[in-house]
């Protein structure tokens, strides 16, 4: 059986459950209804001619039909966007330069400045990976265009944040009985203060096992089993346990991030990339398909 083509809208429905794991956050992320979104799922499955998605009371999870199409979904979607942006984009020239954070440096949040510098090819891409008190320094000093950082007490309000939960992150065989070891980052991380008082509320006792300037290298920490660590939705990966109240653990507080620029009068490169960060980080940073088992960020704007 050939299927016909395909709607770009149904596929976009499609891949907003398959990453969100159920359809009313789905359609809170494409401004559609539930009803629109079920209705679109149904008429897709009705296109391909096979089920999509297994339901049941609780849970949702992709078919084998269901995971080869989100691969090519995915792929499909991204090419349109390119292609719509491309042919609707200005004529942009010169050189920017961006800072972000380590954990939200690879991915597809990165895959957004690189098809960036694809729609315009005449824009050199410079980018820097450090600590978010490291950017708002570089931005002051007028070393950077633009950060993706967390929110500073001493900068401006953004007028958009955009909220991630933290999570208590550990690997096997991590000891969990006090004192606990811990995987910290130095100061000025705000991490810091987060964890210490959560634990010292929750009356439980502990010691900094391991600290270290590397998200890279207190992931692998973690994974083997030296110590637990508080990140954010996007430093999580496969293999981690999330630790929650039920194990003991006091629940923390999200994360806030922004998109600053730097102090001096922006060039129109920086304008442009403002402009549609705001509009994609919501979906860009780190998305993880739900229905294929893996942790969703869950990132949201307040």
């Amino acid at each position: 059986m050939t299927i016909g083509r395909f709607n770009i809208e149904l596929l976009e429905a499609f891949v907003a459950v398959a990453e969100a794991g159920n359809v009313t956050h789905a359609g809170s992320r494409l401004n559609r209804t539930q009803p629109c979104v079920s209705t679109q799922l149904r008429r897709l499955e009705e296109r391909v001619g096979k089920p999509l998605i297994e339901r049941s009371a609780r849970t949702m999870n992709l078919t084998p039909a269901g995971r080869i199409l989100y691969q090519h979904a995915t792929e499909i979607l991204r090419s349109h966007e390119e292609a719509r942006l491309r042919l609707s984009a200005p004529e942009l020239t010169g050189t920017v330069h961006v800072g972000l954070p380590e954990w939200y440096a690879t991915g597809q949040l990165q895959s957004i400045f690189c098809n960036f510098v694809r729609i315009h090819p005449n824009v050199k891409l410079e980018m820097t990976v450090a600590d978010s008190a490291t950017l708002h320094e570089m931005l002051s000093n007028n070393e950077i265009n633009l950060a993706i950082a967390l929110v500073s007490s001493t900068k401006q309000m953004p007028v958009e944040i955009f909220e991630e939960p933290l999570h208590w992150a550990v690997g096997d065989n991590c000891p969990l009985t006090d004192p606990l070891p811990l995987i910290m980052f130095p100061e000025p991380c705000p991490f810091r203060e987060i964890s210490f008082g959560s634990l010292a509320r929750a009356g439980r006792q502990w010691y900094e096992r391991i600290t270290t300037t590397s998200v890279a290298a207190a992931q692998v920490a973690v994974l083997s089993g030296a110590g637990l660590c508080c990140l954010p939705s996007g430093a999580i990966l496969e293999g981690f346990k999330i630790l929650k109240e039920q194990d003991g653990f006091p629940k923390l507080p999200a994360t806030q991030l922004a998109i600053y620029t730097q102090s001096t009068t922006q060039s129109p490169i920086v304008d442009y990339l403002e402009e549609h960060l705001n509009d994609l980080l919501q979906n860009a940073i780190a998305p993880r398909s739900a229905l294929a088992g893996k942790i969703q960020p869950d990132l949201r704007v307040v």
